[in-house]
Formats: C-alpha cells, structure tokens, sequence
C-alpha cells in the first residue's frame, strides 16, 4: 500500500524559516504585550504547523484550516506530539470557501475572534473569480463585529491571475485618491509620475502587488474601523524556486466611531515604505530601487 501523497509545496527552507523565528516572532511577541493577553490563532500552518509551535508562547487557542484529508489527520498527530492537541480547533475545506459561507465541509464554524491571523497561501491573491480578497474582507468584516484589534499576517506567490487588470484599475483609484486630497494642482505631476512608474510592463510585479496588498488592506480595515498600519512587504524565494511575498499588517479596532477611519500611517508613508528581500541571514538589498513620493505639506 502506497503512503499517501503529501503536498510539499509549504515545505519550509532557510529564508522561511529567518522571517517565521526572528521577524515574524518579533512582531507577535510585541502584540501579544499589546493585547495583554495570550492570541487566539486563525490561519492555515500546513500539518507540520511551524508557525504555531514556533509562536506557541504567545498562542492559546488556535483553529487551523486544512483540505487535504490525510494532512488534516497528520495534523493532529503532531499536535499530539507537541502537546498542543487540547488547543486545536480544526477546519477541514478551502479557505475562500469558509469565510464566504461562514462553515467548513462539516458545517464547522471559525472560532471568532482572533488576535492573530496567519494565512500562508501557495498560490496568488488575485483570481478570475476574486474569492481570495472577497474571503479577506469577509475575515476584516468578522473582526470588526467583535471589535477584536489583530495581526494579519500573509503570505503568498509572487503570480497572480490579473485576467481582468484589476491592477491597473487600483493604480488608477490611487492617483485620483491621491489627488483628491492635494488641493495645490501643481503638486499632482508627482503622483501621476509614480503611478506611471507602477504600470511599466518592466516593473517587477513584486513592487505592483505590495503596494496593491497594503493599499487593500489599508482601505477595507479603515472602512471597517480599523487604524491600519503596515510594514514593507518581503520578498524570498520559497520551496521550488517560486518567489513569494509576506505582509505583515497591524489592524487596531477604534471603538466609539461611526464614520470611516483615518489611519495614522498616511498614505503617503505607505506608498513609500519599499520592499525587502530576506534571504536565510537576514535581510538583502533589493534588486530594484522604486521612486519616493514627495509632496510639501500645504500650509
């Protein structure tokens, strides 16, 4: 008898695994002191669960999401192996398909709210159907109703299925968003300089989706009463020689507002924050140089 196929594309490698223990534990150990207590865990760790037993410190409950049914049973049995078992909640289905429906396969539900969402995907962000971002603004929408602050955390192909140019149509929003609040019109040959710079066909792909990602994540977490604030996202070379990219995003819940929130981040300084690449001892320089948007304060 055969042993059952394993998916190995969310095999772990060296650049993987500096970002999961120095920069991503980081961050979530500050969270963790921020929220002053111990996150609950939403997120799809793959059976081997790196993630979650690299952060269990800071970790009480987690429920994870696996489609494999052989991989979900290997699940639990590390989570037995790692005494971990009595925090596991599992999902079993897609994930698109569990926030936008709200149940798994089983008729299972998410465990909400959490302080810390992980969502390491093989595959891009954008599809013919748009289910990924739609799933992701459900998950910000679910958030919201509990008023639960959390770390987002996602992880992703550099490939992405633009069929219909949603890309170009964000790059366009962002150049009349930007010039919408510049009332000084001399100002604005900037901004359509650097949207320009975002649509060159020679521009690596990498600089487009992490100003599209933190652009969405910014937008939808304000719209639902969230102060956004994001880091440069991260470039490494994943399992297989496919480049992925990570964000890491802080969503902050304003209680008491009734109207859409203005981050403190501006949008200004998130057009700017760049890109790194990560390699297996840290951080390299990246391979490219973007434009910086400078725009005088008016007075």
């Amino acid at each position: 008898m055969r042993s059952p196929k394993l998916d190995t594309s969310f095999d772990s490698n060296p650049s993987k695994d500096f970002l999961r223990r120095e920069y991503d534990k980081a961050i979530i150990s500050q969270w963790r002191a921020e929220l002053g207590k111990p996150l609950k865990y939403f997120g799809l760790p793959a059976w081997k669960m790196l993630d979650v037993i690299e952060w269990q410190q800071f970790i009480d409950r987690f429920t994870t999401i696996e489609r494999e049914e052989n991989e979900q049973h290997l699940m639990f049995l590390k989570a037995n192996v790692e005494n971990v078992e009595e925090r596991l909640h599992s999902l079993y289905g897609e994930f698109d398909h569990i926030l936008l429906n709200g149940r798994d396969t089983f008729g299972h539900t998410p465990e909400w709210p959490y302080g810390l969402v992980n969502l390491d995907y093989f595959g891009g962000f954008i599809y013919a159907d748009l289910s990924r971002p739609k799933a992701l603004r459900k998950l910000i929408e679910n958030q919201a109703i509990y008023e639960q602050s959390f770390l987002f955390i996602i992880t992703q192909q550099l490939r992405d299925g633009d069929t219909k140019k949603e890309k170009s149509g964000f790059l366009k929003d962002l150049g009349r968003s930007l010039k919408s609040g510049i009332l000084d019109t001399a100002l604005h040959p900037p901004v359509d300089e650097i949207v320009s710079w975002y649509e060159d066909a020679d521009i690596p792909d990498c600089a487009r989706q992490t100003l599209y990602m933190n652009y969405f994540l910014r937008d939808w977490g304000e719209a639902e009463h969230f102060d956004v604030a994001c880091r440069p996202a991260v470039i490494y070379p994943g399992t297989g020689g496919s480049w992925m990219i990570h964000f890491v995003t802080d969503f902050r819940f304003q209680s008491g507002v009734g109207h859409r929130v203005a981050s403190n981040q501006s949008l200004l300084e998130l057009i700017n924050l760049g890109l790194l690449e990560a390699r297996e001892k840290g951080f390299v320089p990246t391979r490219f140089v973007q434009p910086k948007l400078s725009i005088r304060k008016q007075k």
